[in-house]
């Protein structure tokens, strides 16, 4: 079981992308904002078919649903998804699936895909399907699974299946058929990223994100407010994240005129008036991350930002923290992980410099903005006097707010290497219930 081959030739003309609905702990706070993802997808795809998206968190916000002792989830039902996609009577339906908490989520998306009609063809995409894709794949389900970046695979998929040809061919795909399981070649990452339109950010409800207030990193100073990404990966290779192997080994930009096109899009066509940029390491490469800076100034865009994703500090000097501030910046989130010297070198291994961490504090406090920090406690391996000295160090700093996380073994990190080669973790451990 599993891909029907009978579904080759068949001619894909509307796509729905699906945003689930979302869990989440009990001691966490809920969150609203436009899913790049797919928005990235709809753009990719809508010049060669038909393309609709359902935000099911944004949609059905305000429905609760207690699932277990530690998680709630929300977002619309399971059974008014299944009647929108009646409704909708898609080709294919794909699903993201960012984190490992919303894998089931996506999977009874996909279920009630087929239980709708059996020759929609289901594919679900993100991190947890990209690294577990064996594990994720089930015959009335899920069929197919884009590994790591989705334009090109999605959109080389939908052009295959309607030409009556395999997948076989097309890199970065994961199946099942037959009772096995098949792979494709890892696809290389796209290194032009300017080629790649827009999201296409008109097909969502963005009255509504605005209205909720819950964007990324839950602080804002004005509405309406909008995410956006200007890289892809990261130059590094934490011990915890898995970027670097999703978005593929090479850190990759956009360059400073196409990222200042699409906010200046924004600002003109929906009135933006804030930025949250969601690069894993805005300043990594700090000559661009300037001129986008100085771009916003010069045309007048008039607008405030922050990043909630955090930026490593060791290139935040006082030019560029002036430049931050005066193109609008008013918080900056460092991504400091650890305050112990050993933990960060063995068991992170970021190149963090915490004298570097102490001035960078002080100086984006003397430019009056805001400060927010990442922490990680609780590595393999880690000491009581270690966490000690991380906490005792986050406090030093004299931030605006602490935002202390414990490690978990993700699927794609070398974390959770570490911890199934200790024996912490086996093969039917449940990345379902992880809590952050």
């Amino acid at each position: 079981m599993g891909f029907d081959r009978k579904l080759l030739g068949k001619q894909i003309r509307r796509i729905l992308l699906v945003y689930p609905p979302v869990t989440y702990s009990v001691q966490s706070m809920k969150q609203c904002h436009l899913p790049l993802g797919i928005s990235y997808l709809a753009g990719f795809l809508r010049d060669s078919v038909e393309v609709l998206v359902l935000d099911a968190a944004v949609e059905g916000y305000e429905h609760d649903e207690r699932i277990s002792e530690r998680f709630f989830r929300y977002g619309l039902s399971f059974d008014e998804i299944e009647k929108r996609i009646a409704l909708l009577q898609p080709d294919l339906v794909g699903i993201s699936c960012i984190f490992s908490s919303q894998f089931p989520n996506t999977l009874e998306v996909a279920r009630r895909a087929k239980k709708v009609d059996k020759g929609i063809i289901t594919v679900a995409g993100g991190s947890h399907p990209t690294f577990l894709s064996r594990e994720c794949l089930e015959p009335d389900g899920i069929d197919f699974i884009v590994r790591g970046e989705g334009e090109f695979a999605l959109r080389e998929l939908v052009e295959s299946i309607s030409k009556g040809q395999g997948p076989e061919a097309i890199p970065g795909l994961a199946w099942q058929e037959d009772g096995s399981f098949r792979e494709s070649r890892l696809r290389p990452p796209h290194l032009n990223l300017d080629e790649i339109p827009f999201p296409a950010r008109d097909l969502f409800p963005l009255s509504k994100y605005h209205r909720i207030g819950q964007p990324m990193g839950i602080v804002f100073r004005r509405r309406p407010f909008m995410n956006l990404i200007t890289s892809r990966g990261c130059p590094y290779r934490c011990s915890f994240c898995s970027s670097t192997n999703f978005w593929g080994n090479k850190y990759r930009i956009r360059s400073p005129g196409n990222v200042l096109d699409e906010m200046e899009e924004l600002v003109k066509k929906f009135g933006i008036r804030e930025f949250k940029f969601l690069d894993d390491n805005l300043t990594a490469n700090l000559g661009r991350a300037r001129e986008i800076f100085r771009g916003m100034i010069e045309r007048g865009l008039d607008v405030s930002w922050n990043t909630p994703n955090g930026v490593h500090v060791a290139n935040l000097d006082e030019d560029t923290l002036e430049l931050m501030a005066a193109s609008g910046c008013y918080e900056l989130t460092l991504a400091v992980e650890s305050g112990d010297p050993l933990v960060l070198k063995e068991l992170i291994h970021k190149p963090t410099d915490l004298e570097q961490v102490r001035k960078a504090a002080r100086l984006i406090r003397q430019k009056g903005l805001g400060t927010h920090g990442f922490f990680i406690i609780g590595f393999p391996g880690e000491t009581k006097q270690q966490i000690k000295n991380t906490l005792d160090f986050a406090r030093s700093l004299d931030l605006d707010r602490i935002s202390c996380f414990i490690a978990n073994p993700l699927p794609g990190t070398e974390l959770l290497q570490v911890c199934r080669e200790k024996g912490y973790v086996n093969k039917d451990y449940c990345f379902d219930d992880i809590d952050y």
